[in-house]
C-alpha cells in the first residue's frame, strides 16, 4: 500500500502544505474556516455536555458521582435485578438464535451480523443463554445457580448490560462534538513522544477510566473506522488504556473490606497504567503491528513526526473541534443507536457464559492455585508479604478482573499484599468477562492467543512495579 504522499514529493512540501494534504486523508482534519460562531457554539455546548457527564462529580438525590454513572445506577434500581436478569436471558437465547441461523443463510442482515464469529465464539452463545435459563428459572446443579457463581455472573452481564448501552449512547458527546481533536491536538506533543500515539488517546484512557473497559475499546474502534488510529495505534490504546471505571475501584476495595485504601489505589493504578504503556507499546506484538489506517493508508514518518508546540497551537486546537463538529449532524445520536446495541448484546452473552466458568472454577476446582505456583519465586524477590497466599491472585484475573480480590477475600493477610492484588488486577486491562472480548469483537483484529500474551506480557512488567508502590505506601 503506497502512501498519500510519495516519498520522494515529500521534500518539496513546506510543512503548511505537508500538513493539509494529510488531513486531507487520515488523522485530525483542520479547517480554519469552520470557525464560526455556531460551530464554536456547538462545540462549546455539547464537549460541556461530554465533560460533565462522562467527569464532573455532581451531588443529585444526596449521592455524589459523575452523572453517567448516576443514571446507571438509577436504571439498574429502577429496572431491579429480576428484570435485568431477564433482559440478559433474552439476549443469550436471541443471540443463540440468529447464530444459528448465519450458519444456515447464506447472505442476509443475520448473516453479515454475525460474519467474525466462528463455532468457538457460537459456542459461547449457546453456553450463555443456558446458563442464564438456570440461574432465571432456579434449575440445574446447585454448584452453578447459587449466588457466588451463577447469580453473580448474571448480575455481571446485566451490569455490563446497562453500562455500555448507556455510556456508550453518551459518548457522542465526547467523540462527535470536537473535544476530542481539541484536546487531541493540544496533547499530540507529549502523547507522540512518550507513547508513539496520537493525543485523543489521553481522552480515551480516561473516559475508559470513568465509565468502562468495553466504552474504551468502543471509542478506539470508532476512532480507529474514523481514521484517526492506524491499526498499530488502536491496538496500543485499547490493550493499554481500556482500564476499569472508578465504580469498579470501589467494588474492589469493599469485597477486601479496604476501602480506606481507594484513593491510594486509584492514583497509584492511573499512574502504573501510563507507566505501562510506555513499556508495552514497544514491545512486541504490539510494536509489530502495521501503522494503517482503516481506509488502507500507509503512515508515514512524517504522518508520525512529533508536532512541537508553538503560539498556533490553539488555534489550531479550535479549529480542529471546530472541523469535526461542522460534519456532525444532530441526527447522530439516533443513527448511532444500532452500532451501540450491536456491539453490546455480544459483549453481554461473553460476559454471561465466561463469568459463570471462571467463577466455578474459581470457587470449586484448585485450578487457579496451580497456575499461581510459579508466581511464588518472583513475589518473594519483590518482598511482597504472603506471596504463597496472593501468587494464585496475580493471573486469575485474566478470566475477570474481580476474581483477584476474591481469591484473597477473607484471608489474614498483610495490608501491602491486599494493595497489590487490587492494584495489580486493575493495570492487567485483559480479561475476558469484559475487556478482550469487546477487544476481540472490535475491527481490531486481535486474537485469543495474542491477548493471552499481551496479559501475561503486562503482568510480568506490572509486579516489581505495583510492589514499588506497595513498599513505599505501606
Amino acid at each position: 500500500m503506497e502512501s498519500i504522499v510519495p516519498e520522494k514529493d515529500i521534500a518539496e512540501l513546506d510543512a503548511k502544505q505537508l500538513e493539509e494534504e494529510l488531513n486531507k486523508n487520515v488523522g485530525v482534519a483542520v479547517d480554519y474556516s469552520t470557525m464560526t460562531r455556531n460551530n464554536l457554539f456547538k462545540f462549546l455546548i455539547f464537549s460541556a455536555i461530554g465533560v460533565w457527564v462522562f467527569f464532573i462529580p455532581t451531588n443529585i438525590g444526596g449521592v455524589s458521582n459523575v452523572p453517567m454513572v448516576l443514571l446507571i445506577d438509577a436504571v439498574k434500581a429502577l429496572l431491579g435485578p429480576t428484570v435485568m436478569n431477564w433482559m440478559v436471558l433474552i439476549l443469550c437465547i436471541a443471540l443463540s438464535i440468529t447464530f444459528t441461523i448465519s450458519r444456515i443463510q447464506k447472505d442476509g442482515p443475520i448473516r453479515r451480523f454475525h460474519k467474525k464469529d466462528g463455532w468457538g465464539t457460537g459456542i459461547l452463545y449457546y453456553l450463555s443463554a443456558v446458563f442464564a435459563v438456570m440461574v432465571v428459572f432456579n434449575v440445574g446443579p446447585s454448584q452453578i445457580v447459587n449466588d457466588s457463581v451463577g447469580i453473580e455472573a448474571i448480575g455481571l452481564a446485566g451490569s455490563t448490560l446497562l453500562t455500555v448501552t448507556i455510556a456508550g449512547w453518551l459518548v457522542n458527546f465526547l467523540i462527535e462534538f470536537g473535544i476530542l481533536e481539541f484536546i487531541g491536538t493540544l496533547m499530540e506533543p507529549i502523547m507522540r513522544k512518550v507513547f508513539k500515539l496520537p493525543g485523543q488517546s489521553a481522552v480515551t484512557a480516561v473516559s475508559a477510566f470513568v465509565a468502562a473497559p468495553a466504552v474504551g475499546v468502543f471509542m478506539t474502534d470508532r476512532l480507529y473506522h474514523e481514521n484517526v488510529y492506524t491499526h498499530k495505534e488502536a491496538c496500543c490504546v485499547a490493550t493499554n488504556f481500556s482500564v476499569v471505571s472508578l465504580g469498579f475501584f470501589a467494588l474492589l476495595v469493599t469485597i477486601t473490606d479496604t476501602q480506606y485504601m481507594y484513593g491510594k489505589v486509584v492514583i497509584s493504578s492511573l499512574v502504573i497504567v501510563f507507566i505501562l504503556a510506555a513499556i508495552v507499546i514497544r514491545i512486541p506484538p504490539l510494536s509489530m503491528k502495521k501503522d494503517r489506517y482503516y481506509n488502507g493508508v500507509e503512515q508515514t514518518d512524517a504522518m508520525r513526526k512529533s508536532s512541537k508546540y508553538s503560539r498556533d497551537t490553539m488555534k489550531k486546537a479550535v479549529a480542529a473541534s471546530t472541523t469535526k463538529v461542522s460534519q456532525t449532524p444532530y441526527s447522530i445520536f439516533v443513527t448511532s443507536i444500532p452500532g451501540v446495541l450491536s456491539f453490546t448484546v455480544k459483549i453481554v452473552t461473553f460476559v454471561q457464559a465466561l463469568a459463570t466458568i471462571a467463577l466455578f472454577i474459581s470457587n470449586y476446582t484448585p485450578f487457579f492455585d496451580w497456575i499461581g505456583m510459579p508466581m511464588v519465586p518472583y513475589l518473594e524477590l519483590c518482598q511482597m508479604p504472603d506471596a504463597a497466599a496472593i501468587a494464585p491472585a496475580t493471573l486469575v484475573g485474566i478470566a475477570e478482573i474481580a476474581l483477584p480480590v476474591m481469591t484473597i477475600a477473607g484471608m489474614k493477610i498483610a495490608p501491602m499484599s491486599i494493595f497489590f492484588v487490587i492494584v495489580l488486577s486493575t493495570v492487567q486491562i485483559i480479561f475476558f468477562t469484559e475487556s478482550a472480548n469487546a477487544m476481540m469483537q472490535s475491527d481490531l483484529n486481535l486474537k485469543f492467543p495474542e491477548l493471552v500474551l499481551i496479559f501475561l506480557i503486562r503482568t510480568l512488567i506490572a509486579i516489581p512495579i505495583v510492589a514499588v508502590f506497595a513498599h513505599v505506601l505501606f
